[in-house]
């Protein structure tokens, strides 16, 4: 399977999840465990996440790696 696909999956995944379920939203008790990318809108850090619940509140959550390194 093509990481596009998988990808695709994994969203799909998180936003069955996160609508699906009674219209609760993503909570600790109920967030899939995929990985995110996360930006903070104020200082510009860029994070990486094991989940979108873990995302601190003013961060933008990106499904695919938007953090640049240096390697």
């Amino acid at each position: 399977m093509s990481k596009l696909k998988i990808r695709l999956f994994g969203l799909a995944l998180v936003l069955i999840s996160a609508f699906g379920l009674g219209g609760r939203g993503l909570s600790a008790s109920n967030c899939i465990d995929v990985v995110v990318w996360a930006i903070n809108q104020v200082t510009g850090e860029c994070r990486q996440f094991p989940n979108p619940c873990s995302v601190p509140p003013g961060w933008t959550i990106y499904y695919q790696n938007v953090c640049t390194t240096d390697s």
